[in-house]
């Protein structure tokens, strides 16, 4: 009897194991989500189809389109859900997920997919686009036959600044052509360095609608300024507001961008030998010693930042927001899924501290939606007007927004825009990360974690960072990277170009050699190009760097200061003086990190490396260019550079 109870109970698992992959396969496992962050393997669902009802791939007339988005600032997930909302406004069925959450193995049974997704640094997916993009490149793919079935179109967004503009959008769109997709609308890549991102967005949607008609065979509604429906609702709760406004991870888990942490400061010192024009350059550490968190020198520190309080008052003011319903606890709930779109239940003086972005450029799908809650007639229809999608409207508002600059300056001068708090919650652009280059290594300062931050006026974070006093927390969390040292070999030549704060990493580098010297370890040549206008005003980590050279953790430090003479000198001059010993270093196998300015320094360097590459070893410029490209390729050319735009 026990064999035979054994026995069936093994035949029933193995029928419920085959029923949920066949379920699987025909979609079955979908679910409705809510427009916020939700967690990974939580599957997606239509905002028109209530959870749980009947998946959208069990029928073969299946005409629903899914739009999937790649972001890293936000803006390529307020495009998808600005992409959503016009959709369903125009009777298309539509679906919306971040990739991050989005089950692969169900792609191959879309219908029609739309995919926005960003490029980071130097041609790199997105932190929530790496595994999706190493799923639709694995090996294992069938090329050819795999989305055989499926149609798509791709949105990439870049900047034009870096070497590799908008790569993967080009791979990615590239990809789904190999593996059998139907491309049915081309591919559109915006720069958001040019300050024209959202309206060649806005010029790509023009006619993609009637081309997903036409994929679908369905007609599509004339796209009407209709005005936006609420998604969300402010559900008020009789409690006390959670104690941080985005939890705490657990002490045994590394800490993420949705769970981070709170680590209280521990240096905030000026590293400008002379302060003037309201430069400042400052050195920060962390306290980590109550945490669990690895790092490595090269890594990046992600840091969420907030309004200033002021700030905060002020559009509470513009919003008619009174002081007791600015401290009372909400959530603001999905309606389909009643989930919080927030990390907590805090107060609305709360959420607009640490949730949303009061200090940028106002975004344009924003301010349609807020112009339909505008009471004055003619200034819905100016503030519509300006907003639409044509030459002399996009001249128009460009003008305005230099003028009022932030969404408060909009909603004070179109006065009338009485804009409901949760819609405002609701639709406004999120606070995302700012990242910063670590300038420490674990292994010198296992209990801390240092940065080096260039103070930019007006800047949401490098403001808040510099008001900080010794002791207050902020929440934090680190973005691993492919910036390192050699970690087994050890003795391999390194060449590092850092002018400016670009330095910062190489310092963590220089901590991390010393550590290993310290250990016995035998230490390769290592080469450092710094940079500054003038050594007596700017030139940070002097002493630290001087030491360096006295102990032998660093070789050589070439300085390049731009204003201390008549003529302009920086580090691809310096690098060209000694381009025999450089090409000399490289011919040995040398790893080279370029670390700054995206536009100028670093696209000089690189041209300056691949002439010491043709001149010293003797090649044409393409065998110089595919040296080089394999230096890339094997990870011995790294570069960690940035975009003053982005």
């Amino acid at each position: 009897m026990s064999i035979f109870y054994i026995f069936a109970s093994a035949l029933i698992a193995l029928a419920g194991y085959f029923y949920i992959q066949l379920n699987r396969k025909a979609g079955g496992d979908y679910v409705t989500v809510s427009g916020g962050a939700h967690g990974k393997g939580s599957g997606h669902g239509s905002p028109t189809t209530p959870a749980g009802g009947s998946s959208p791939n069990s029928s073969t007339d299946n005409k629903e389109v899914l739009v999937l988005f790649g972001s890293q600032t936000g803006t390529a997930e307020l495009f998808a859900k600005t992409l959503t909302r016009e959709g369903a406004k125009m009777g298309v069925p539509i679906k919306i997920c971040d990739v991050e959450s989005y089950e692969s193995f169900n792609l191959e049974y879309e219908r029609l997919v739309i995919l926005i997704c960003a490029t980071y640094g130097e041609g790199e997916p997105t932190d929530t686009m790496k595994d999706f993009h190493d799923w639709m490149f694995d090996d294992c793919r069938a090329v050819g036959e795999e989305l055989a079935n499926v149609k798509y179109t791709v949105f990439g967004l870049g900047d034009r600044q870096y070497k590799y503009f908008c790569e993967e959008g080009i791979v990615m769109d590239r990809r789904f052509d190999e593996l059998g997709a139907k491309r049915i609308y081309g591919l559109s890549c915006g720069d958001s360095g040019g300050g024209q991102l959202e309206e060649q967005f806005d010029e790509w949607c023009k006619d993609l609608w009637p081309a997903v008609g036409r994929a679908l065979n369905i007609k599509i509604k004339e796209n009407t300024e209709e005005p936006v429906e609420p998604e969300c609702r402010m559900k008020y709760w009789e409690e006390k507001e959670a104690p941080l406004p985005f939890p705490k991870t657990a002490s045994v888990l590394e800490p993420t961008q949705r769970l981070p942490v709170w680590v209280p400061m521990m240096r905030n010192e000026e590293l400008l030998k002379s302060v003037s024009d309201g430069n400042s350059t400052l050195a920060i550490d962390f306290n980590t010693s109550d945490t669990i968190i690895s790092y490595q020198a090269g890594d990046h520190l992600g840091i969420l930042p907030c309004n200033s309080d002021e700030l905060v008052a002020e559009y509470l003011k513009v919003l008619n927001v009174s002081d007791e319903e600015a401290g009372r606890v909400f959530s603001l709930q999905d309606k389909k899924t009643l989930k919080n779109v927030f990390p907590s239940r805090v107060a609305p003086r709360t959420a607009l501290k640490w949730y949303i972005d009061l200090a940028g450029v106002p975004k344009k799908s924003t301010l349609r939606a807020f112009a339909h809650c505008c009471t004055d007639a003619a200034q819905k229809e100016e503030l519509l007007r300006i907003l639409r999608v044509n030459p002399e409207a996009q001249n128009e508002f460009a003008k305005l927004c230099k003028k009022l600059r932030t969404m408060q300056g909009f909603l004070r001068h179109f006065d009338s825009a009485k804009v409901p708090l949760s819609f405002f919650l609701e639709l406004m652009p999120r606070i995302t990360p700012r990242y910063y280059s670590i300038s420490s290594d674990i292994l010198s300062t296992p209990n801390s974690v240092g940065t080096t931050i260039g103070i930019v006026k007006g800047g949401l974070c490098t403001s808040m960072l510099a008001r900080m006093q010794i002791g207050d927390k902020v929440p934090v969390f680190v973005r691993k990277s492919t910036f390192h040292l050699p970690l087994r070999h050890k003795e391999r030549p390194i060449i590092m170009v850092g002018p400016g704060t670009g330095v910062a990493p190489f310092i963590g580098f220089l901590e991390r050699r010393r550590a290993w010297q310290q250990k016995g370890a035998t230490l390769g040549k290592a080469i450092l190009f710094f940079g500054c206008r003038r050594h007596a005003e700017d030139h940070i980590f002097e002493e630290y760097c001087t030491q360096a050279l006295q102990d032998g953790v660093l070789s050589v430090l070439d300085t390049a200061y731009s204003r201390d003479q008549a003529y302009k000198i920086y580090v691809q001059h310096r690098v060209k003086e000694r381009a025999a010993e450089l090409w000399e270093m490289l011919s040995a196998g040398a790893n080279v990190y370029v670390c700054g300015d995206a536009k100028f320094m670093a696209k000089d360097v690189d041209a300056e490396l691949k002439r010491v590459v043709e001149v010293e070893g003797k090649m044409t410029p393409e065998a110089a260019a595919e040296f080089m490209k394999k230096m890339e390729t094997e990870e011995r050319y790294l570069k960690d550079v940035w975009s003053s735009t982005l």
